[in-house]
């Protein structure tokens, strides 16, 4: 399989690149430090891994780099969308950069990825939401808001599949509290998964072509919680 992997230095990226390196999947993988994706990329030097210095927020240069990594490969199998940001009580100018990550640098990479397996006929788009996107939140409301906005841009190309183009699937992953650097500054964590256990769960998720999937599984009794309890609640609570 020939994967384009988005946001790879770190945390579940990383941990996703590094799954899907052991089974020797050919990748290109993506992110503005490149050291530490060449460090991926060392570690299997037995798998074809490309690495591209790719900053989601430069929306046009980024989208020239998904022709370069389809270039690279000769074609695109999957193609994982996990650049993201958060901040806990964010200044006006964190805020922006969340809108300009979360929301603008993932509807130009997931525009470009579904239109190319449109036209190829085939293909997997996945994007790394978060449970988050199931609510407000008093601490980073800009935040929750953007993983709404890329829940619910999922949402509308999963149901232009359906219309025009069976083939192209969509998963949206939906992970809880995972260990990584984005989520040192939140307090309260609980059922607080590895970044190894998210990626196997995710690649499990990905391989039966799931709509959803919240990572780890039982954050799916907090998403139907969410759905019905009351905002004064919740805000306690986020």
């Amino acid at each position: 399989m020939k994967i384009v992997l988005i946001g790879a230095t770190t945390g579940i990226g990383r941990s996703l690149a590094e799954f899907y390196a052991s089974q020797g999947n050919e990748m290109v993988i993506t992110g503005r430090r490149t050291a530490l994706l060449e460090e991926v990329k060392n570690a299997f030097p037995n798998t074809k891994i490309n690495v591209l210095e790719m900053d989601v927020v430069k929306t046009d240069e980024a989208r020239a780099k998904m022709d370069e990594a389809e270039k690279l490969m000769n074609g695109i199998d999957l193609v994982i969308i996990n650049a993201g940001v958060g901040f806990q009580k964010a200044t006006y100018e964190q805020e922006m950069d969340t809108i300009d990550i979360n929301a603008r640098g993932f509807t130009a990479l997931a525009q470009w990825s579904y239109k190319y397996f449109a036209q190829k006929g085939s293909g997997h788009l996945v994007g790394v939401s978060s449970l988050a996107s199931q609510t407000g939140s008093a601490y980073s409301p800009e935040y929750h808001a953007t993983k709404a906005f890329m829940a619910n841009y999922m949402s509308g190309l999963r149901m232009r599949s359906a219309k025009y183009y069976p083939n192209v699937y969509v998963t949206d992953i939906r992970p809880g509290f995972v260990d990584t650097p984005m989520t040192k500054q939140n307090k309260g964590m609980f059922w607080v998964a590895t970044p190894e256990k998210a990626a196997q769960q995710i690649a499990v998720a990905i391989a039966a072509r799931k709509k959803v999937a919240y990572i780890t599984k039982r954050y799916q009794i907090i998403a139907i919680l969410l759905k019905i309890l009351p905002e004064w609640l919740i805000a306690k609570l986020f």
